[in-house]
């Protein structure tokens, strides 16, 4: 059965992982997230740069598909934004989204620097990867949920709020935004993805690990897969979860 990881952040991870994940998936996307402090837009560069050439050409010669999404994550954001720079990024014909893009805190800083890239992703025809934190997560969903209405997108399915709960989904799911499922200490179990997709079924979830420098199981998403195989998920939602959604809304050439 085919699988995408749909959110990991490949350039946290040893060599080994790469392996790991070219013998397990089929491919992965990986997302620019808060590496360093954000002194300024060369650290925001100095980091696109290192996974969109690096970490690509890295996974390449060990046999891992790797997708890229490219934006400034709300831990990221320096004081000098320039959307020009990242504008000229995401042209880039490796890049397939906006991400990992969002809020933390819910700053007036972090809502004006989300909206500009939410607006940047509609411009560009690209998907828009949301962040929600780990802390106060509901309130601050309940926040991006009211922004991304706010500016009325039109293409709102080509949005994936990522890192969902339980509890957050159950907002989420009268939306037509998409939702990541993250297998991860903290966030899900498997058995908690099976769980929700037992509720929900699997139109609109993608699957990842959210593999970083935080406590991750880089082969979450093929442990998850087998979980939903033995708890007798249908193989065609169970392929909708790990991997045509990801495929269908990445715009994937694989």
């Amino acid at each position: 059965m085919p699988i995408i990881d749909s959110h990991i952040h490949i350039d946290t991870r040893p060599y080994e992982d790469f392996e790991k994940l070219a013998i397990n998936l089929d491919c992965a996307i990986t997302m620019a997230h808060d590496p360093l402090k954000p002194y300024s837009m060369d650290i925001i560069r100095a980091h696109f740069d290192k996974i969109l050439y690096n970490e690509v050409q890295k996974a390449n010669k060990i046999g891992l598909k790797l997708f890229v999404c490219l934006g400034i994550h709300p831990r990221m954001i320096p004081a000098d934004v320039n959307y020009n720079i990242l504008k000229e990024y995401l042209k880039n014909k490796d890049i397939v989204g906006v991400g990992e893009i969002g809020l933390e805190k819910c700053t007036k800083e972090e809502i004006e620097v989300f909206e500009n890239q939410l607006i940047m992703a509609k411009e560009l025809n690209l998907p828009a990867v949301v962040h929600t934190p780990r802390t106060n997560k509901y309130e601050t969903t309940k926040t991006i949920l009211e922004v991304i209405e706010g500016l009325n997108l039109n293409n709102n399915e080509n949005i994936i709020i990522e890192h969902c709960t339980k509890e957050t989904i159950k907002m989420i799911y009268d939306t037509n935004l998409k939702m990541g499922l993250t297998v991860q200490p903290q966030k899900l179990t498997p058995l908690d993805v099976v769980d929700i997709v037992k509720q929900y079924g699997g139109e609109r979830f993608l699957l990842n690990s959210d593999s970083s420098s935080a406590p991750s199981d880089i082969l979450g998403a093929p442990k998850t897969v087998l979980k939903m195989k033995i708890n007798n998920i249908d193989k065609e939602i169970i392929e909708m979860i790990s991997y045509n959604n990801a495929k269908e809304v990445f715009k994937l050439n694989i």
